[in-house]
């Protein structure tokens, strides 16, 4: 296995879901429900941001030529997600500036996933990026919080699972998925086909919503303002 397939590995929402089920009821089990509930909420609303706006260019084409922008990573945001706070929580509680190491390899290892997605042309640094950033804004304040439960056995026992799995034989549910949200998307657009990186089709619609507004403008004005898309076929004031 190629070292960035192996790094964008520990992105695999495949894997990662699980995890993030595992840290909601192993909070719960050990009597932190207000906790709980926050971390469930914020993952949630996080992950919904993402599906949405990956259904949203595959089925529909709804996005951004000037950043590249398709959709957020999602391998970025689920390890800028769980990584930081899993491997926080390995660490035993009377060691403060341990579980900060923890932390901060959670950190390093999600910024090392989102390059992966770069080096393996998966993604444009506009979605890495904000695909860290979602992830970052559910980990870091957790993180952050006071009176969070640690179980260092529990937690190493979870990490190293996550760990052994690149080198257990389950390569076949990489990518289930995006195939799972390209169906879902397809099914919802009503489209056969899912729109590829450069159709972009919401952009014919603003030009030339942009267009018809300067030439309002242009007629309002008496003249004095110019329309600049489409010189060729602007009204001439009268």
């Amino acid at each position: 296995m190629h070292r960035w397939q192996l790094i964008t590995f520990f992105g695999e929402s495949a894997f990662l879901l699980p995890c993030a089920v595992f840290l909601y009821v192993w909070l719960r089990w050990h009597g932190a429900a207000r906790v709980a509930r926050h971390w469930l909420v914020a993952f949630s609303v996080t992950a919904a941001v993402v599906l949405a706006s990956k259904v949203a260019y595959i089925g529909w084409g709804i996005g951004s030529e000037a950043i590249d922008f398709t959709g957020f990573s999602g391998h970025s945001m689920m390890a800028a997600s769980i990584l930081p706070v899993l491997l926080y929580l390995a660490m035993p509680a009377s060691r403060p500036g341990l579980s900060l190491l923890g932390a901060l390899a959670g950190v390093l290892m999600a910024l090392a996933v989102g390059a992966s997605r770069l080096a393996l042309h998966a993604h444009s640094v506009s979605e890495v990026l904000s695909g860290l950033l979602l992830g970052f804004c559910v980990s870091l304040p957790f993180i952050m919080r006071h009176g969070v439960p640690r179980g260092p056995l529990t937690m190493l026992l979870a990490t190293a699972a996550l760990a052994s799995m690149p080198v257990l034989p389950v390569g076949g549910l990489t990518g289930v998925t995006h195939n799972l949200v390209t169906e879902m998307a397809l099914f919802l657009s009503g489209r056969e086909r899912p729109y590829q990186r450069g159709e972009w089709t919401a952009l014919p619609t603003c030009r030339a919503c942009v267009v018809d507004d300067t030439a309002r403008d242009h007629g309002r004005h008496g003249g004095r303002a110019e329309v600049q898309l489409r010189p060729t076929s602007a009204r001439r004031p009268t």
